[in-house]
């Protein structure tokens, strides 16, 4: 019998001396960003890397240099694809290093402890906090999935009446050919006094 753990994030090799991760927001929410930096051989020897959370314009959001772990929240992040660069001092560094990273947002990204003290609730009260923020992220999703639905059923409908447009297209041409070749088999057969 297999024994297994929780798996938190992603861990991948630095391998360059820039690594960029791409993670998509679908509706407007706060981020939890988490990441650790250490060296192949010991998860204790951390390594000290810059980060950069860059938006689709390529603007920069976040930026911490010369640091080894974060966890941070950070809020107001639009709907759209985020670039998340880890970058080592140097490709020898970027070599032996390999980051754990984790990248959460809507509802995994609040702590709700630090709530339900904050507003001294009890458990059962923050549980349904939680479970109302969960349902309201279900709701954007769906909203954003119908988008998208919609968005490809007219990407579809387009790619269709342009198959068929180029089919009639098509179509008349082979029978315009048919008729120009008939006409020029006719025209030479007369000449040579065959027909």
């Amino acid at each position: 019998m297999a024994v297994t753990r929780p798996v938190e994030g992603i861990e991948f090799d630095l391998v360059f001396q820039t690594k960029c991760v791409y993670e998509e927001i679908i509706f407007e929410s706060n981020v939890l960003l988490k990441f650790d930096a250490f060296q192949h051989s010991s998860r204790d020897s951390k390594v000290p890397l810059t980060v950069r959370v860059m938006d689709e314009a390529g603007e920069e959001r976040f930026s911490k240099v010369d640091v080894d772990h974060l966890e941070t929240t950070m809020s107001n992040f639009q709907e759209g694809r985020y670039k998340i660069c880890f970058t080592a001092k140097n490709y020898h560094t970027a070599q032996n290093t390999r980051i754990n990273f984790v990248w959460e947002e809507g509802v995994d990204s609040t702590d709700w402890e630090s709530v339900a003290k904050r507003d001294k609730m009890d458990a059962v009260h923050t549980e349904l906090l939680r479970l109302e923020e969960a349902a309201h992220v279900m709701h954007y999703e769906l909203q954003h999935i119908r988008r998208k639905e919609e968005e490809m059923r007219d990407v579809n409908e387009k790619t269709n009446s342009l198959v068929a447009f180029l089919s009639i297209g098509a179509l008349f041409t082979c029978v315009g050919l048919a008729v120009f070749q008939v006409w020029t088999l006719r025209k030479f057969f007369k000449r040579k006094k065959v027909l």
